[in-house]
């Protein structure tokens, strides 16, 4: 209050005028108790964005997107005024680095003046008019009506770029680059709620918003699918895609095929597939209900991309990073689709050609013990979790008091109870036999024996005098071992660390 007395606003000197809004955005709270100084201070704001001195120009486009942010439940139905009033700085032009011309500063610190560090702080103006134009007391077809506005001239500017970016035009490519990401800020002003966190307390987003911004969506993947040679051009997209997802909802998922197809281009980079299944992650999650169909119509594609990923050759430590991590996203994708009810999709008509190629990159991934073995964990994890889903009901019970086998096993898919022992039970033994797996020596190789452990256990559960059966003819006589010591520990450690501990006594007495 003192401020709008002394007239603090009205100084001249930028630094002044900088520690003003520093003030204001760090005592904001004073604000949520004395809304009527609200206009006063917003109609400050709207004049300092304008400043001449770059430095407190910039600040003021970050220091008033804070400042809106904080108080949008508070700041009434002043996005049209607003975004008339600052209307004029919202025109994105790209330079090209080199181009910037060298300004003063208005203090001994470093700030930075590059064209790049101007447009980071233009897109706080658009997630701020985000802010400003969703409060809950502005209806949705105003809400829409505000994002047109601001919108639509991106469109033309984007559409009036796309012809040179195509012939890769730097600049022009630049421009498109900036436009995707501004039309992404600005949604994530409406909104920037992201499925898988607090989904169920996230109110659909209203239709007359989101139809808007799926134009902002079709407009996003015509530039991806025209430019998706760029990497900075497939960034911006995918970063975008995430920023729309809170005011899309379900409505991104027809779209789904089309973000694939342009995000896991042929030139994409192990990095930028690891990103984007992190981002699918979400979306598996958020509309777990809604997207059966879909995901059912875009796995395979989906899955040849990744496959292709995953053989590409490695070239030096960099290269090694990336596949440990597209690898992680690949199983943790996975499981998403497990942990989700969707385990349909993963056998349906339409992927049933990909059924036997995944189950071998899973067996493959758990054999691989070289570098970053985080993957053969969750490879182990996964085989127990499609066993457990897939392996019919259970005609064993691991107990401290043992209990024989009842009846045959009636797996969900014919076959799956022999497919157990033949498959996973194999790639068990064949990792334990591996003179470099140490679980006593290194904790990572002792998590993974954890799973294996598990694993181990599950197939029992499922197959009972099966699993028996394959131990007693099999692996007992190669292993030359106590056959009712194993069984004993299998069968009674109702702790899968307890039948681990038993497994790595056993690998250790046979090194």
């Amino acid at each position: 209050m003192a401020n709008r007395r002394a007239g603090i606003a009205s100084f001249s000197h930028p630094a002044i005028l900088l520690q003003y809004m520093e003030i204001c955005v760090r005592y904001c709270v004073i604000f949520e108790t004395h809304p009527d100084l609200i206009p006063q201070v917003l109609e400050n704001f709207v004049r300092l964005v304008h400043h001449d001195h770059v430095r407190l120009k910039t600040r003021s486009w970050y220091l008033f997107h804070r400042f809106i942010k904080q108080l949008r439940s508070r700041v009434g139905n002043v996005a049209e005024t607003v975004i008339q009033s600052i209307g004029d700085l919202l025109p994105i032009k790209a330079e090209m680095p080199g181009e910037d011309a060298d300004v003063d500063d208005m203090s001994s610190d470093e700030s930075d003046h590059s064209a790049d560090a101007l447009f980071t702080s233009q897109l706080y103006l658009f997630e701020a008019i985000g802010c400003i134009s969703s409060t809950s007391s502005t209806p949705a077809e105003n809400q829409a009506l505000y994002a047109r506005s601001v919108m639509d001239p991106l469109f033309r500017d984007m559409e009036l770029h796309l012809p040179r970016a195509k012939s890769a035009d730097a600049q022009a490519v630049l421009q498109i680059h900036h436009i995707v990401l501004a039309l992404g800020t600005l949604a994530h002003g409406f909104s920037d709620w992201t499925p898988g966190t607090a989904s169920s307390h996230h109110p659909p987003p209203e239709k007359a918003l989101s139809d808007e911004f799926a134009r902002a969506a079709e407009a996003i993947l015509i530039a991806l699918n025209q430019l998706n040679f760029s990497a900075e051009i497939r960034t911006a997209c995918r970063s975008s895609f995430s920023k729309l997802l809170g005011v899309l909802g379900s409505a991104v998922l027809p779209q789904l095929p089309q973000w694939i197809e342009g995000l896991l281009s042929q030139s994409s980079s192990k990095d930028e597939m690891a990103m984007f299944l992190r981002l699918l992650d979400q979306v598996v999650f958020g509309f777990k209900s809604e997207i059966y169909d879909v995901l059912n119509m875009l796995l395979t594609p989906l899955l040849q991309r990744i496959f292709g990923g995953l053989s590409e050759p490695i070239a030096g430590t960099d290269d090694e990073i990336q596949l440990a991590e597209l690898r992680r996203e690949y199983l943790s994708f996975l499981q998403i689709i497990l942990n989700n009810g969707l385990d349909g999709v993963l056998i349906s008509e339409s992927n049933q050609g990909f059924f036997e190629p995944m189950i071998s990159s899973i067996t493959e991934l758990a054999k691989t013990l070289d570098g970053n073995i985080g993957p053969s964990r969750l490879a182990f994890t996964l085989m127990t979790r499609m066993s457990a889903i897939w392996g019919g009901p259970d005609v064993a019970v691991i107990s401290r008091s043992p209990t024989a086998p009842s009846g045959s096993p009636t797996p969900a898919i014919p076959g799956f109870d022999r497919f157990m022992i033949d498959r996973f039970h194999a790639v068990c033994w064949e990792v334990m036999r591996n003179p470099s797996f140490r679980p006593s020596q290194d904790a990572q190789t002792k998590q993974v024996l954890n799973e294996i452990a598990g694993l181990e256990q599950t197939i029992y559960t499922k197959t009972g005098d099966m699993f028996i059966q394959e131990l007693q003819n099999r692996l007992f006589p190669s292993l030359g071992v106590d056959a009712d010591v194993f069984l004993a520990s299998l069968t009674t450690s109702t702790d899968k660390k307890g039948f681990s501990s038993y497994l790595q006594g056993l690998l250790k007495s046979r090194q």
